[in-house]
């Protein structure tokens, strides 16, 4: 092979504070050196180049959130063209789920953010903060953990080993990643499509990636973890059972009508939450980019999927409130005294139809941060 026919990645190594301190600075170059020094020995197939930056946008004081430094990162991958991006800080990292956390990876993004501060001032501290680098890195590949390898959780800093390899079907599974990204990418090729061609290029030169990455989000999750899309859910729900008008329309509604309308409902639920919640605005004035429609199609399948979960689980509830309330008095509220399963199953999903809209409803009103670090966020490790 030659050396033009060597696939390159190109990673972005970016130092987020303002300081110019010298410690730090080589503190950041020694554990990108290591990092890169790893990755060319296990993945000796591509080339790989590391792109050292620094953006004096925060102050080295105070714990950081990481949203603001994966939004940071990825606005610089796509200005840079780079394939993948770290954020480093000397910084604690804000956690919003755990008492502590030390770097955040997005396979949405395809960035990475890195805190520093736990390893600075220990022994061989460059290997130990490379180790967590690459623990990162493969999240943003799609892997999950695993001992002995850099999948290996970080939950103690000083304790972590040093120089941990991938395993064989890890490094597999990575390549088949790399081999991906290191194409050229699609909008080297934008003039040739319209701005719908560009997003169907783009979905085909990567889709399976794309769906491992949703699989990754554990998009059924979502509406739980979504508190006040549930309230307005769940309030929705309990009226409609308790209603006589709901009971005669749901179980007198077309099937074909009730099937359209939920589809309609989950895909308008979706776009509002989507819309509402900025959650495409991932970084503007970039054009059109292969990142960008990535990013967007993930996230709009894990909301699509996260709300065909919730209507899921409302029909289910609904159905078994159907058939655990008393029959008399649901046929007093249908005005059907033929009233059945088929019958209850139509209520049960007019029932879940609506939870979704409410549901919608109660999705923009959460916190928009807290849902972008949902939907963004794949662990704090």
């Amino acid at each position: 092979m030659s050396e033009q026919a060597i696939p390159l990645v190109q990673i972005g190594w970016v130092l987020a504070v303002d300081s110019e301190k010298p410690a730090l600075q080589e503190f950041v170059s020694a554990v990108g050196e290591q990092v890169i020094r790893q990755l060319r020995e296990q993945f000796p197939q591509f080339e790989w180049q590391l792109n050292r930056s620094q953006r004096k946008r925060f102050t080295e004081r105070g714990q950081l959130d990481p949203l603001p430094l994966l939004e940071l990162g990825v606005q610089e991958k796509l200005r840079n063209g780079w394939d993948y991006v770290f954020v480093l800080v000397p910084n604690e990292l804000q956690a919003r789920k755990r008492i502590r956390t030390i770097g955040v990876p997005s396979s949405a993004l395809e960035s990475m953010v890195l805190s520093l501060a736990p390893f600075m001032g220990l022994e061989n501290s460059a290997e130990k903060a490379a180790q967590l680098a690459l623990h990162l890195f493969g999240h943003v590949q799609g892997l999950n953990h695993e001992d002995a390898t850099p999948m290996q959780p970080p939950e103690i800093p000083h304790e972590m080993a040093e120089g941990t390899l991938f395993s064989a079907e890890q490094i597999t599974f990575i390549s088949d990643r790399l081999q991906d990204v290191a194409d050229s990418r699609t909008e080297e090729l934008a003039h040739h499509h319209s701005r719908i061609g560009f997003y169907l290029h783009a979905l085909r030169a990567d889709p399976i990636s794309i769906l491992q990455d949703i699989w990754q989000y554990r998009p059924w999750r979502l509406p739980l973890r979504m508190g006040r899309l549930t309230a307005a859910t769940t309030v929705t729900i309990i009226i409609l059972l308790m209603a006589a008008e709901a009971w005669e329309v749901g179980t007198n509604f077309d099937p074909i009508l009730l099937i359209i309308g939920t589809i309609c409902a989950i895909f308008v639920a979706t776009t509002f939450v989507f819309i509402g919640q900025n959650l495409g605005e991932v970084s503007r004035g970039m054009g059109m980019r292969e990142q960008l429609v990535r990013t967007r199609v993930l996230v709009y399948a894990t909301l699509f999927l996260g709300m065909t979960a919730l209507w899921t689980v409302l029909f289910v509830v609904s159905f078994l409130a159907g058939l655990t309330l008393p029959r008399d008095v649901l046929i007093g509220w249908s005005q059907n005294s033929g009233l059945g399963m088929i019958e209850i199953a139509r209520q049960a999903a007019f029932m879940a139809l609506l939870g979704v809209i409410a549901g919608a409803l109660g999705g923009n009103l959460e916190d928009e941060d807290e849902l972008k670090a949902e939907l963004f966020f794949d662990e704090e490790s």
